[in-house]
């Protein structure tokens, strides 16, 4: 019985001297376990920031020049300009989609955390954090387009069913 106990005991201390960093070694997760950390695994709420791009104002952009163009998940098949995306101009790029991302068209609510002010936006390209909407799409959630393009919003943002978008 002591041997087993002593097994046990040495399996819980090990997890904890793993988990805890020692005196001067601040390292993060990432760099303690062979994990591969991707967007994906980001949570589908979440607090995020929001940005105006005018790439996505033009009704007749390319949907062919996006993240979101091209098969296997592409829109650019379907949909030749941003005008013909359902709930156009409602569109933008997402934190969680990449090139050929099953992401592509996903529809997310974003929801300004101090208005309370909401939309339901159609990821169709990429950005490395939080999202980037349409001018349109950022005045709606309660933001001021400032002439150099600065500013941001803070966000709530849900991934919703793609029909709250338009689709069928």
């Amino acid at each position: 019985m002591i041997y087993f106990t002593t097994f046990i005991f040495t399996l819980l201390l090990s997890h904890i001297v793993r988990a805890v960093p020692a005196c001067d070694d601040v390292a993060s997760p990432k760099d303690l376990y062979d994990t591969t950390y991707d967007d994906v695994q980001q949570p589908l709420f979440a607090e995020r920031k929001v940005k105006y791009d005018g790439k996505y104002d033009h009704k007749h952009g390319d949907t062919s020049k996006v993240a979101c163009a091209h098969r296997p998940h592409g829109l650019a098949h379907r949909y030749k300009h941003f005008k013909d995306i359902p709930g156009f101009p409602y569109i933008g790029a997402a934190f969680d989609v990449k090139p050929g991302s099953p992401n592509c068209g996903k529809c997310w609510k974003l929801r300004n955390k101090k208005t309370h002010k909401k939309i339901h936006l159609t990821a169709i390209d990429s950005t490395e954090k939080g999202f980037k909407v349409s001018k349109e799409a950022y005045k709606m959630l309660g933001g001021k387009v400032e002439p150099d393009g600065h500013g941001h919003l803070e966000v709530e943002a849900e991934r919703v069913d793609p029909s709250v978008c338009g689709f069928t």
